[in-house]
């Protein structure tokens, strides 16, 4: 059984690796669909108890998107919650459209389909690096700060898990646009991610 609160330094830099490939393929994305480059920060990665690690979220509105995952042939699951900083994502809907201002129906519909491409990329990545499938569902819209959007799902997750892996790797584009990825797994999930790394 692992001890979630105290990993070792070869465990985090497995983490971290997760983190940094994700991230990676979620920037290439992002640099496609906004025709800039797209630079990633070297991740930092914390894990904890939800209730213990709220306060390393940025305390500030966000508009995000939450994603469950699942291979369907194991029922690993768990969440991606991805998150940008309320500017930020105005600038990237208002980026897309050429527009300085959309009406909020549009402004969600565009952060959806964003974090959408972004999950999938992570979630692509991620998988080919634990030689797994992880399937990502249609993203939920989200505009709050960041602790109130994954109270919303700790609920769901019920006894599977009260653990979170946050990833402190941002993306930006210029000094305008940040992006912060989240990973709440279930038990099953973690310690599948461990035993691929040969770590156990």
């Amino acid at each position: 059984m692992i001890d979630i609160e105290n990993l070792g330094e070869m465990e985090l830099d497995i983490l971290k690796e997760l983190g940094n490939i994700g991230a990676g393929h979620a920037a290439t994305s992002l640099s496609t669909l906004l025709d800039k480059d797209v630079y990633i920060s070297v991740p930092e990665v914390r894990v904890g108890e939800i209730k213990n690690i709220f306060n390393e979220f940025i305390p500030e509105i966000v508009a995000g998107v939450i994603i469950a995952l699942q291979d369907l042939e194991e029922n690993r699951s768990g969440y991606l919650y991805i998150m940008f900083p309320e500017e930020s994502s105005k600038t990237i809907a208002s980026s897309l459209f050429g527009l300085d201002e959309l009406d909020e129906e549009m402004y969600e519909s565009t952060i959806m389909e964003v974090g959408n491409i972004l999950s999938s990329s992570f979630c692509d990545a991620s998988a080919d690096f634990m030689d797994i499938i992880l399937l990502p569902s249609p993203p939920s819209f989200a505009l709050d700060v960041p602790t109130a959007v994954v109270d919303s799902v700790v609920s769901q997750m019920a006894m599977k898990s009260n653990h979170i892996i946050l990833f402190e790797t941002s993306l930006s584009a210029g000094s305008d646009i940040k992006s912060y990825f989240a990973l709440l797994p279930e038990a099953g999930l973690f310690e599948d991610i461990m035993k691929m790394t040969e770590l156990l």
